[in-house]
């Protein structure tokens, strides 16, 4: 995007304001573009028409996206950890975590689940 706004817009330096592009509505990228163009380089009908296209097309979807990253994040944050460690590599890495019952809970139930999967040797 930077790029694109030194090409069609002749802005050098992006503000810190334009950097977070995820954080920006349509009315604050065009008055923050207007603003570092300056009086002396007002935005054309086509000009401020392009830009509102250009944030439809390409920050409105990476919006969206972020937003439901965010969710996604915080839903993966609410889960309990879950291992996928070999019954061995348990004992001797995890056992730290025993402390926590719901872990430990956790990977008993995985441990047995593992064991009962696996063919033994």
């Amino acid at each position: 995007m930077p790029d694109w706004l030194r090409v069609e817009y002749g802005i050098e330096k992006p503000s810190n304001k334009l950097l977070p592009l995820t954080d920006l509505d349509s009315n604050t990228w065009v008055s923050e573009v207007k603003r570092i163009r300056g009086k002396k380089q007002p935005l054309s009908s086509a000009g401020l028409h392009a830009l509102r296209v250009e944030y439809t097309r390409t920050i409105e979807p990476t919006r969206a996206l972020a937003a439901e990253t965010m969710k996604l994040e915080r839903t993966l944050g609410g889960l309990e950890p879950v291992s996928v460690l070999p019954n061995d590599t348990y004992a001797t890495c995890c056992s730290s975590w025993s402390s926590n019952p719901s872990i430990s809970a956790s990977f008993r139930n995985l441990r047995s689940r593992n064991s009962r999967a696996r063919p033994s040797h």
